[in-house]
């Protein structure tokens, strides 16, 4: 696709060269009592084909005057529309790798969590055996201080007992 810049210097050359169509057709006519025939077909054929290359070129300058306008506008647009697309993709890709990277922390500290936690569980875990032990052990020798004790009332009461038969058995003699 030729320039409108292109066409429009080729109009000039056309013009500043001699003239328009119109004028080389009346300069045509005027020579054409004049001239030979021969002559005269040839300048007629050589206007013709001016006057069509003229034509050609004045019509393709009128359709990119009326084309080139919005699609310069468009190809602008598509400038900005990429260069907005590109920004975006940027910073779409600076967030995907700050979410990587926060992720990849959040994992890191929940990792952490857990190792805590576990020893924690593991700790009370221990905790809570050694106090189960020690319960045992303490029900255990209370059982065996309230055995004690019992055998110790029951003797105290065989021994009360034995002296009280003993002081009546005095008594009755």
């Amino acid at each position: 696709m030729l320039k409108s810049s292109n066409i429009n210097s080729v109009i000039n050359e056309q013009l500043a060269a001699g003239q328009t169509a119109s004028d080389q057709r009346n300069h045509l006519n005027s020579n054409k009592n004049s001239t030979s025939d021969h002559s005269t077909c040839w300048q007629g054929n050589n206007q013709d084909a001016l006057g069509v290359s003229l034509a050609a070129v004045q019509l393709s300058a009128g359709v990119l005057q009326i084309a080139e306008p919005p699609l310069d506008r468009v190809r602008s647009q598509l400038r900005e529309l990429i260069g907005k697309q590109n920004k975006i993709y940027i910073d779409l890709s600076k967030e995907k790798y700050k979410l990587d990277c926060s992720e990849v922390a959040k994992l890191n500290d929940m990792m952490n969590d857990v190792k805590r936690y576990k020893e924690k569980l593991t700790r009370v875990k221990r905790e809570m055996q050694g106090i189960y032990q020690r319960t045992k052990e303490l029900k255990k020798r209370a059982a065996n201080v309230a055995a004690c004790k019992q055998r110790d009332y029951q003797r105290k009461l065989e021994r009360q007992q034995h002296e009280e038969s003993l002081i009546g058995g005095q008594k009755t003699q």
